[in-house]
């Protein structure tokens, strides 16, 4: 008899533990597909949030930005092919950083035109290779200016290309100087402008590109020329400020620029990148896509989107592309 209770004991004590292994494994199973029924839903809840236009609980959670009521500044990245072009609009002030090469020159001017810009206040030409300033010349002759900064070169390393000998007459003859970019900080309408400069010497010319970070009430820009990765490190050990929510990527998406240590500072929700459809570069590279995807919310390309246009009023920021 006592054996026999004994076995049944033993007997239940078996299946209590086979029961206790199966609750586990069920309740495993149930966390799980509570998770995927729980994204889901959230997705679903997002997805209706953006159809019926109710963005307020998005913009809370931080998921997106509150659209721009006003325009108190608009950073327009004009589409010149393989090259840079970007216009700030700021109050009734302007300033035009960079030009892309020659072909685009009139294509540039008729944009200004249709903005209402009569004369810039200031142009900056990040450094001085072609598909940064070849149009400038026509620029400075149609449009004129007020400023023109760029970065100093050592003479060893100064141009001699026709479109750099075409600028300096085109600044000549307007009566104006070049002014030898340098660390300062202006107004420019209701926008706050940072030029940052860089100690690099050398040939690269890229290295000596100039930076000008924009910043209208919560809403930054960076737009940083071909910077490579050792002006990105000079930058970092100056200690500027480089965080900004939206990153005018370095040169063109190259694999030499936008390192991690450089994204790390400046922390970018937007990315834009200036490059012409089918280059012969291969820009942008796709190690540098893949880097600024693990940053970057949205990721614009002129050969894709075309122009595109940011709209800040201080607190929202919106964007359109021409595309």
């Amino acid at each position: 008899m006592a054996a026999a209770k004994r076995r049944t004991k033993a007997k239940r004590r078996k299946t209590a533990k086979k029961k206790k292994k199966l609750t586990k494994a069920q309740l495993r199973r149930i966390i799980k597909y509570s998770l995927v029924a729980l994204g889901a839903l959230f997705c679903l809840v997002v997805g209706i949030l953006e159809y019926t236009g109710r963005i307020d609980i998005l913009v809370k959670l931080g998921l997106r930005d509150m659209p721009a009521e006003g325009e108190e500044l608009s950073v327009h990245f004009i589409d010149v092919g393989q090259g840079d072009c970007t216009l700030l609009l700021s109050d009734g002030k302007s300033m035009l950083i960079d030009s892309g090469e020659s072909q685009y020159s009139s294509d540039v001017i008729k944009y200004l035109k249709r903005k209402g810009v009569k004369k810039l206040d200031y142009i900056v030409i990040t450094h001085p290779h072609t598909d940064h300033m070849g149009g400038m010349a026509d620029i400075i002759k149609k449009t004129g200016t007020s400023h023109i900064i760029m970065p100093r070169v050592d003479k060893e390393y100064t141009p001699t290309t026709p479109a750099y000998e075409k600028l300096l007459k085109a600044v000549a003859k307007a009566g104006l100087k070049i002014e030898a970019a340098k660390d300062e900080s202006f107004a420019l309408g209701k926008t706050d402008i940072k030029i940052y400069t860089s100690p690099y010497k050398g040939e690269n010319l890229n290295n000596n590109s100039v930076i000008v970070r924009a910043e209208n009430g919560a809403n930054s820009f960076l737009i940083t020329g071909d910077c490579e990765n050792e002006e990105e490190q000079l930058l970092i050990d100056k200690g500027v400020d480089l965080k900004a929510k939206v990153l005018k990527v370095a040169h063109h998406g190259s694999s030499t620029a936008s390192s991690a240590d450089m994204l790390d500072k400046v922390l970018p929700r937007y990315a834009v990148i200036s490059c012409g459809s089918g280059n012969s570069y291969g820009h942008p590279h796709d190690v540098t896509v893949s880097r600024l995807e693990k940053y970057a919310d949205y990721i614009y390309r002129t050969d894709e989107n075309g122009t595109v246009v940011f709209v800040s009023d201080g607190k929202g920021l919106s964007v359109r592309t021409s595309s």
